[in-house]
């Protein structure tokens, strides 16, 4: 009876899986059902890669177009869907770069290589799966007489100074140009052809403008979150000739216009007409919503992606005149986050720049940008004094920061002070430290374009200035003292060299016609250098009128003492390169 009872137990305790002699309690999860193991989703994938040619020259772009499987309802938005790379160059070095829809059924992504060798790519897509596995290859990269994009001096060589701009391959480069802020595709432009502005510009010599592509060929015009191709596509055509043609654009994401709505001194701007965002929110959310910004930072990611790559985007303008957008009291907050998506995120590094409007002082915007700028339209002591208003600013700006500064925006309207406003405006500046030409704003109307006597004037200056390493040369500002009242002066230079400019001014004020009408030659005039020349120079003047070099002066000079130098006869002005 005992032994079936027990027997009993034990199969009701088997059951129980309590009972058997190769089971332990302990092995068994208590949530087995839970705890079983799923099978991981299914990720997105890259399943093809074409690259537009297989072997390149340095400097040169190149571009991919990506196959991939993914889920997204929004192929502009990055927190859906991102397609991003990692390129690998020959000795180490690494680069991440972002792909994006072209918003005509491809994902793209555009690379510039810096060195010649053997590069190697991985790419990947992400979305709300998980990271795909990596899309390999590689590519060849041949040596050319390309420079590349634009950097600052000392990021480049630590040597250089921090307040010039060169080619990323160490070359010297000095800014020529204007502020064509507006006309773009106004001279001869065709997809075909490309620019007829550049290769005016080209013609000339010159190298830079400064451009609104928002102004009148915005990719966000109608939307935040779905852009317009055909923007797009022209924005594309205008920064390929670019490139081809050698001129560097100054990019500008932000005009003021576009964050100007009805509530603002300046007048009634276009975020009512073409600024997509208005669909997102109201003017002021703008600037402080979080999810305006997530959206921002995509419109942000999406034009370093797509236009980033090429060596023509001579800096980011991230904002033109934020006085005149509605940002208020969120100004140097908002261009701050702005500014520092820029230079965190692009991976080619061009340098960065922002303004207020005229002659107004913008100090948090100097502290961040990499390029200092300012506007000026002040100009009611007429040609002359153009030499000294456009000298304070730019000592201004080179006291405050070591940086490369630059005039942005100047200007009068009219042609009644041109060129003499324009040609006193350029070589103070230069002389006084600036990096590059001051931009004159051209737009047309009562501002008027270019004309052939400033054309010629940019020219002489160009002859001038042309090979001067002057980041290699880190000079330092000089101190000029004449033994003529009526006559002042502006230089820069280091141990190796540099450069200065005289002026009479002596009609200061008075009608341009009397300028014009003045035949005074300054004759013996001496000039007492202060600054870090020591040895023996060649001081060579240069006639900024006729553009000729005239016959080299050798001076000697001794550390701590002032270089004296007899200056050759001049009217008006003159120029001097000082070489060791």
């Amino acid at each position: 009876m005992r032994s079936k009872l027990t027997l009993l137990i034990c199969i009701i305790l088997l059951a129980l899986s309590a009972c058997s002699p190769s089971t332990n309690p302990a092995q068994v999860p208590p949530n087995a059902l839970e705890a079983t193991p799923t099978l991981p989703p299914d990720l997105p994938k890259i399943t093809a890669v074409a690259l537009d040619r297989d072997e390149l020259p340095r400097y040169e772009s190149l571009e991919i177009t990506v196959t991939l499987e993914a889920q997204y309802d929004n192929p502009y938005d990055a927190r859906q869907v991102r397609l991003d790379g990692v390129f690998a160059g020959p000795d180490g070095m690494q680069m991440t770069v972002s792909g994006f829809w072209d918003g005509q059924g491809a994902w793209k992504m555009r690379f510039t290589p810096s060195q010649a060798g053997q590069w190697e790519y991985n790419l990947t897509v992400r979305d709300a799966r998980g990271t795909s596995p990596e899309a390999q290859g590689r590519f060849s990269v041949s040596e050319s007489d390309l420079n590349g994009w634009l950097q600052v001096g000392r990021d480049v060589n630590p040597e250089y100074s921090a307040r010039y701009l060169v080619h990323h391959d160490g070359t010297p480069f000095y800014g020529y140009g204007y502020c064509e802020a507006l006309n773009i595709l106004i001279d001869r432009f065709s997809t075909e052809n490309g620019v007829g502005l550049f290769s005016n510009m080209v013609e000339a010599g010159e190298n830079f403008v400064v451009w609104w592509p928002l102004y009148s060929m915005s990719p966000i015009n109608s939307s935040y979150n779905n852009y317009s191709a055909s923007n797009m596509n022209t924005i594309d055509a205008i920064v390929r000739d670019a490139e081809k043609k050698g001129i560097f654009l100054i990019f500008t994401i932000w005009d003021h216009p576009q964050l100007r709505g009805d509530n603002h001194p300046w007048g009634t701007g276009n975020w009512g007409n073409n600024n997509g965002f208005r669909n997102l929110g109201d003017l002021p959310s703008f600037f402080i919503d979080d999810e305006a910004w997530a959206w921002q930072e995509n419109f942000y990611r999406y034009v370093i992606a797509r236009w980033g790559y090429s060596p023509a985007i001579g800096m980011w303008q991230t904002v033109s005149e934020i006085n005149g957008t509605e940002s208020f009291d969120q100004t140097d907050a908002w261009h701050e986050k702005v500014n520092n998506y820029f230079v965190e995120n692009d991976p080619y590094r061009h340098p960065t720049t922002a303004s207020m409007s005229g002659d107004v002082d913008w100090s948090e915007g100097y502290r961040v940008t990499d390029a200092p700028q300012v506007h000026l339209y002040e100009f009611d002591g007429g040609a002359i004094q153009a030499a000294e208003v456009l000298s304070y600013w730019t000592q201004s700006m080179w006291d405050e920061q070591e940086k490369p500064n630059w005039v942005g925006e100047f200007g009068v309207q009219g042609t009644a002070e041109y060129p003499e406003l324009f040609h006193n405006s350029i070589w103070s500046a230069l002389a006084s430290g600036a990096a590059m030409t001051p931009a004159e704003w051209n737009s047309g109307g009562s501002w008027g374009r270019p004309t052939p006597e400033m054309k010629a004037d940019m020219s002489r200056f160009i002859q001038f200035v042309k090979g001067m390493p002057l980041a290699e040369l880190n000079p330092s500002r000089l101190e000029l003292s004449f033994n003529d009242e009526q006559v002042r002066g502006w230089g820069i230079a280091g141990p190796q060299g540099g450069l200065f400019w005289v002026q009479d001014f002596a009609l200061e004020g008075q009608p341009i016609a009397e300028l014009r009408a003045d035949e005074t030659i300054r004759s013996g005039i001496q000039v007492e250098i202060f600054g870090s020349l020591d040895g023996a120079y060649t001081i060579t003047p240069y006639d900024t009128w006729q553009g000729l070099f005239l016959e080299p002066i050798p001076v000697t000079c001794a550390a701590g003492q002032p270089c004296v130098v007899d200056l050759p006869d001049f009217r008006m002005d003159m120029a001097f390169r000082i070489e060791k």
